[in-house]
C-alpha cells in the first residue's frame, strides 16, 4: 500500500473540483475512440468523407454512443464511421496531438493510447508510418501540455494472422527501438469482437512477446462468459482490459487476486455495451473488496462523451470514497508499461498533488 497524506472529505459541491484534481493515470483508452465531434468534421470535410450529418449537433448522435446501445457489436459499429477519416498522417498526429490536450484537462498525468495501426494502413501509408504519426502527434502533446503518453498496438481479433503478424512485426521493431525519453510503443493489447474470435486463437503473439519480454494486455471477459479470460490468464497477460464477467468463476478470481493482474476498469464503457445491465450491478465494487487491482480507465472517450473524472464520478456513485479513488490511481502507477524509474517519478509527482489537494481543502 502506497502511503499518502490523510485527506477531508469534499462537500457535495466541491465533489466535481475535488475529483478533476485527483491526478490521474489512464491505462485503457482507444486513440480511435477519442476524436472530439469537431475534429470528426474537419476530418471529414479535409478527406471529402461522406458523413450521416454536416454539423456537431446533429453528427453527435452518429458518433456518440447512447444509453440505448444494446451490444457490445452495436457500440463497435461507430468506429466504422470513424476509420476512413483516419487514414492520412495529418489526421493520426492530429488526433493524438488533441488526446494530450484532453488528457490535461482532465488532470491526467500519463496516458497509454492504444490503437490498431493495421485499420489505418494502407499501401501510401504504411503501419510504421501509422506509429510514427501517432508518436509524432503524442510527442507535441507532451511538451504542449505535459502529459506523459506511450503506445500499446493492439491487434484485431477480425484480421487475418497475416494482417496482424504485420502489427505485431511492426510492435516489435519500434519496441526494440525504444528511445530513452519520449513517447514510444510500451505493449501489445488485443480487441475487437472476442464473442465471434476468442483469445486462444492468437496465443502466438501472445507466447511471442512473452518471449521478448513484451508487456501484454488483452480485452477479455467483456462479453458473456469467462473462456476468454481463462486464455488471457494461461497466455499470463499482465493486465486484463474489462474482465467484467471475472465474478462468475470464484477459481479465476483467485487467481487474478494472487497473481496481482490489474484489471483494466471502463465503467461507463460497461453500461454502454451492456457488459452490465445497469450502473448498479457494474461488479468494480466488489472487484475492489476482493481484493482485485482495478483502475479506472476511459476507454472511448469521444465515443462515450466522458472524461477521466467522470469516470472517477460514477465511481463515487458505487460507493468509492475520493480517497480510494486517489490511492488506486497512486496504485495504477504500478501497474503501467513503463520502467520502475518512470513509475518512481510519476508517483512522487502524485504524492506532491496529494499534499497540495490537502491543504486547499482544510482551507
Amino acid at each position: 500500500m502506497i502511503p499518502h497524506p490523510p485527506l477531508k472529505e469534499p462537500s457535495s459541491s466541491q465533489l466535481t473540483s475535488f475529483l478533476r484534481q485527483i491526478p490521474k493515470v489512464d491505462l485503457h483508452c482507444h486513440l480511435d475512440g477519442s476524436l472530439r465531434v469537431k475534429t470528426i468534421l474537419d476530418l471529414a470535410r479535409e478527406t471529402q468523407v461522406k458523413l450521416p450529418a454536416n454539423n456537431i449537433k446533429d453528427l453527435t448522435s452518429f458518433v456518440q454512443v447512447s444509453p440505448t446501445c444494446q451490444s457490445l457489436s452495436e457500440f463497435l459499429q461507430v468506429f466504422y464511421v470513424l476509420y476512413p477519416l483516419l487514414r492520412t498522417p495529418q489526421a493520426i498526429e492530429r488526433v493524438a496531438y488533441e488526446l494530450c490536450e484532453d488528457c490535461a484537462k482532465d488532470n491526467i498525468r500519463y496516458v497509454e493510447v492504444r490503437f490498431a495501426p493495421m485499420l489505418n494502413a494502407h499501401d501510401k501509408f504504411s503501419i510504421e508510418d501509422v506509429l510514427n504519426s501517432a508518436l509524432k502527434g503524442l510527442a507535441r502533446g507532451e511538451k504542449k501540455w505535459g502529459v506523459q503518453a506511450d503506445v500499446v498496438v493492439c491487434l484485431f481479433r477480425s484480421h487475418s494472422t497475416k494482417e496482424n503478424r504485420k502489427a505485431f512485426e511492426a510492435a516489435k521493431h519500434f519496441w526494440a527501438s525504444t528511445p530513452t525519453s519520449g513517447p514510444r510503443v510500451v505493449g501489445i493489447d488485443l480487441a475487437g469482437d472476442e464473442a465471434r474470435h476468442p483469445t486462444l486463437e492468437f496465443s502466438e503473439f501472445f507466447e511471442e512477446a512473452r518471449s521478448l519480454g513484451i508487456p501484454t494486455t488483452c480485452h477479455a471477459g467483456e462479453t458473456k462468459g469467462t473462456e476468454n479470460l481463462k486464455a488471457a490468464l494461461e497466455l499470463r497477460v499482465q493486465r486484463i482490459g474489462h474482465g467484467i464477467h471475472l465474478m462468475e468463476d470464484q477459481k479465476l478470481l483467485k487467481q487474478v487476486v494472487e497473481r496481482r493482474i490489474p484489471l483494466e476498469i471502463g465503467i461507463t464503457s460497461n453500461v454502454r455495451t451492456k457488459t452490465v445491465s445497469h450502473l448498479q450491478a457494474h461488479p468494480v465494487r466488489a472487484f475492489h473488496d476482493a481484493g482485485v487491482r482495478v483502475s479506472l480507465n476511459t476507454d472511448d472517450r469521444g465515443i462515450l462523451g466522458i472524461d477521466l473524472t467522470h469516470e472517477y464520478g460514477m465511481a463515487v456513485s458505487l460507493g468509492f470514497q475520493p480517497k480510494e479513488l486517489i490511492q488506486i490511481g497512486l496504485e495504477s502507477i504500478e501497474h503501467l508499461f513503463i520502467t520502475p524509474e518512470e513509475k518512481m517519478g510519476l508517483k512522487e509527482k502524485f504524492q506532491s498533488e496529494i499534499v497540495r489537494l490537502n491543504k486547499r481543502l482544510q482551507n
